[in-house]
């Protein structure tokens, strides 16, 4: 029975002895410091490149570059309008050299230059009109120019520059025109203007007169035409 008594306290002691040993386990192993999570891992497994920082001048080129690019195009792109245009003109006034004859051509398109002239600048002693356009088209253009110039306005030209364009009758020849011209004001610069003109030409009295004026924006068979 003493013998029974004995091996039970022993066995507890034994068995508090284990507890005591694995309490003091658990605090020493709790008193060390933890382990950085970001040990446990590749750092170069998950390093992310940040992207390069575009310094202000590096932002400027890059606008710069795009801007003489687009320039560049806009450029190239108006010259190939105007070799196109400038094509085409050629062909055209090639078909009213082999219709009409060289000498017409030449006479057409120095009457439509200087009815343009005429018209820009507008000229009011009408008997500079006479022999340039059609009489019953002057009567229309009277009808815009004024009789009286105001004080210290004037208008002045700069250029003409004329190419034959597709005609809408066959007796008839019609010339585009890209006019620049401005007004002055006691000599200085108030307004200043470009603008595409068409001009029909027919033929009268073995001259070629102005017969119509329009713009782009305005019918071939405008109210201008008669």
């Amino acid at each position: 029975m003493e013998k029974r008594i004995l091996y039970k306290f022993t066995f507890l002691i034994i068995i508090a002895l284990l507890i005591i040993v694995m309490y003091v386990w658990k605090w020493t192993t709790d008193e060390e410091e933890p382990q950085n999570q970001e040990d446990l891992f590749d750092e170069s497994q998950h390093e992310t490149e940040q992207p390069p920082v575009l310094q202000e001048e590096e932002i400027d080129e890059v606008l710069e570059d795009k801007s003489d690019s687009n320039t560049e195009d806009e450029t190239q792109n108006a010259a190939e309008d105007n070799d196109h245009q400038q094509t085409t003109g050629d062909q055209h006034e090639t078909a009213y050299q082999d219709q009409f004859g060289d000498e017409a051509v030449t006479n057409a398109k120095e009457q439509a230059k200087q009815g343009l002239a005429l018209y820009l600048l507008q000229i009011p002693e009408w008997d500079k009109w006479q022999g340039v356009v059609r009489a019953s088209f002057l009567k229309k253009i009277r009808q815009n120019v004024p009789t009286m110039k105001e004080a210290n306005m004037e208008r002045r030209l700069e250029s003409i520059e004329l190419f034959a364009s597709d005609a809408s009758k066959e007796d008839h020849m019609v010339f585009g025109a890209f006019a620049s011209w401005y007004m002055t004001s006691n000599g200085r610069v108030t307004n200043q203007r470009t603008q595409l003109f068409y001009l029909t030409m027919v033929q009268q009295d073995d001259q070629w007169l102005v017969n119509n004026m329009v713009t782009p924006d305005e019918s071939m068979e405008g109210k201008m035409e008669s």
